[in-house]
């Protein structure tokens, strides 16, 4: 009898045994979500917090060019924070999508596990100045071949300052559309639970930049547009999307660049500030309603911010804000390379509840965060981190 009791243990223990090991291979091959190589050694690929603590202080925004060259991205580069290292609590790793789905339901996460590596080892080196990371994902020309012929050909733009001819796809389209909003749930799969991931930049309806808001409409764009099928009310339409694009991230909040939308009125560009506000409002409402946790932000910051055309931007997050305190964060990005951006800047930022702020880095003639004196910087992040109004 006794033999007898003791065998049944013996079998329940080897059955237990067994459960959990399928248990494991079950899990691991459900975390599996990439065509490629798991995450990079050293990286949380699953993670128990509930909710991701705020990216905060300042951030590196990262190499810039390659989007308007319509190029990949390079591995992020740690050496341009230079002597500056001590002043930095994030980086932004910047890919495009056609890197990370170069064929339709093929994921290539080489790219981005690559610089999540080099960020992992940066802070094994640095474990007294670690930085967290923000994802910016370029669709618009640096979108794939196959989602760029998605609900017809593509359509040639010139964007940017320089003038830079580039095809897009009709990102307007419910083709294009969904097979965006795949791409970001796959990518929300495989990062959502990553620590070192704190933010993930909106950039759903993007083409003129990587802002949903900010489109090219001169007159010859009008007309490639309108001749493709585009309109106000199919742009405002994507941007409604935004939301249910990101709704695969849980724990890692979406940063919002916000911006009046650019509209066309009687065949003229033009704004509408009102829609514009709508989506900032679903924004600051998202996570209490189900959805996204969702970063107010936008891109202009500078000195005179205040008194430009994104002025009406920042009043709106006051107003928000004032509705419901605390209940939602707030980033900038300054709004060009060493263009009055100072002390000013920062403290306008702080006035309207940013706890994160990117600057442009050192890149070739461009100075950057570099022509910041050490101690300047060390004070923007403090403050920021703070919240501590600057004295300027």
């Amino acid at each position: 009898m006794i033999k007898k009791t003791y065998n049944s243990k013996k079998l329940i223990v080897l059955l237990s045994l067994v459960s959990f090991l399928l248990m494991a291979c079950s899990n691991a091959s459900t975390n599996n979500t990439s065509s490629s190589k798991s995450a990079p050694a050293g990286i949380n690929s699953k993670s128990s917090i509930t909710v991701k603590p705020p990216l905060v202080g300042l951030v590196d925004m990262g190499a810039q060019q390659p989007y308007q060259e319509g190029q990949n991205f390079p591995i992020v580069n740690l050496s341009e924070l230079g002597n500056d290292y001590q002043a930095f609590k994030g980086i932004v790793i910047n890919e495009t999508w056609a890197q990370l789905e170069p064929s339709q339901g093929n994921y290539d996460w080489t790219d981005l596990d690559n610089s999540l590596s080099a960020v992992n080892n940066y802070n094994l080196s640095h474990p007294s100045y670690q930085l967290s990371v923000k994802f910016r994902i370029f669709g618009g020309k640096t979108a794939p071949e196959w989602a760029k012929n998605l609900g017809g050909s593509p359509v040639t733009l010139i964007t940017g300052k320089s003038r830079l001819v580039g095809t897009f796809g009709r990102w307007w389209t419910s083709s294009y559309n969904e097979a965006w909003s795949t791409f970001l749930h796959a990518l929300a799969s495989r990062y959502d639970n990553n620590s070192l991931v704190r933010a993930v930049a909106v950039t759903s309806c993007g083409s003129s930049t990587g802002e949903p808001f900010v489109l090219s409409l001169n007159g010859q764009n009008a007309i490639a547009l309108e001749n493709a099928g585009w309109t106000v009310q199919a742009e405002e339409s994507c941007l409604k999307g935004i939301f249910s694009d990101y709704s695969g991230f849980k724990i890692t909040p979406i940063d919002l660049a916000s911006n009046p939308l650019e509209v066309l009125v009687n065949n003229k560009a033009s704004s509408d500030l009102a829609f514009t506000e709508q989506i900032m409002s679903k924004c600051a409402t998202s996570q209490e309603n189900g959805g996204p946790i969702c970063v107010l932000g936008n891109n202009d910051l500078s000195n005179s911010v205040t008194t430009l055309r994104p002025a009406s931007i920042y009043s709106e997050i006051d107003t928000l804000w004032n509705a419901k305190p605390n209940s939602f964060g707030v980033y900038f990005q300054t709004v060009a390379p060493n263009q009055n951006v100072g002390c000013q800047a920062i403290s306008i930022a702080i006035s309207h509840h940013a706890t994160s702020v990117e600057l442009w880095p050192p890149q070739g003639k461009i100075q950057g965060f570099s022509s910041i004196p050490l101690s300047s910087l060390k004070q923007w992040n403090s403050d920021l981190i703070s919240g501590t109004p600057l004295n300027c």
